[in-house]
């Protein structure tokens, strides 16, 4: 099914989204290092959303592999959660799982089936550019994608994600990230992340626009 199909449902001769919930997903893959550092920052990220008062439903699983990862994607459409945060090391032109890279086109047909109206969030280093916006906007049906421009350290990266959607998600009201209220909130923790790169849909020769955080 092509990405700009994905969380859509035929009903007779109408289309029909799939409704989603106001909630976060978190995949993350370390290298082995890590692991035995226990620097598992997705994993005390949604320890520390967990306590939030607005009892913020966090779906978490921890993979290695391309396979898991393809697994872990489904899990993440069947939660309906509308958020997905993906935390590991990459580089300029893949991600980096335990045990397996994946460049971005193949991650963009990984992402397609399940990432329409949604937005993805990156905890690693150097993956968010103008690459993996290509695919990841133009492929997808995402509304956004956000992540940090410069590499920071485990323990800042925690704090600051912890920060972000907390501010995100404490209002009891709140039914959904608007980018107006995503880009107050990125202003927040620039003391954690230097710069922000944060691509989102707009009606361009791309089919999307760069946005700047300092704009409010």
């Amino acid at each position: 099914m092509p990405g700009h199909q994905a969380g859509l449902k035929l009903f007779g001769n109408c289309m029909a989204r799939t409704k989603t919930r106001f909630s976060l997903s978190i995949i993350e893959s370390l290298r082995f290092r890590d692991e035995k550092l226990s620097w598992f920052e997705g994993r005390i990220l949604s320890d520390i959303l967990r306590l939030s008062r607005r009892e913020i439903d966090v779906d978490y699983i921890y993979i290695r592999t391309r396979k898991e990862l393809t697994a872990a994607l489904k899990r993440f459409s069947k939660s309906r959660n509308r958020y997905l945060h993906i935390s590991s090391h990459g580089n300029e032109g893949e991600i980096g799982l335990t045990l397996d890279t994946v460049p971005f086109e193949e991650l963009g047909d990984e992402l397609a089936p399940h990432m329409d109206e949604k937005r993805l969030f990156f905890s690693a280093c150097q993956v968010v550019n103008e690459d993996l916006a290509d695919v990841v906007m133009n492929q997808t049906g995402c509304r956004s994608v956000i992540g940090p421009r410069t590499e920071i350290c485990f323990s800042d990266a925690a704090l600051m994600w912890a920060t972000f959607y907390h501010l995100m998600f404490r209002d009891p009201e709140a039914k959904a990230m608007k980018g107006g209220k995503i880009r107050w909130a990125l202003r927040r923790v620039l003391a954690f992340a230097e710069e922000f790169d944060y691509f989102t849909r707009a009606g361009t020769a791309k089919g999307y626009k760069k946005v700047d955080v300092a704009d409010r």
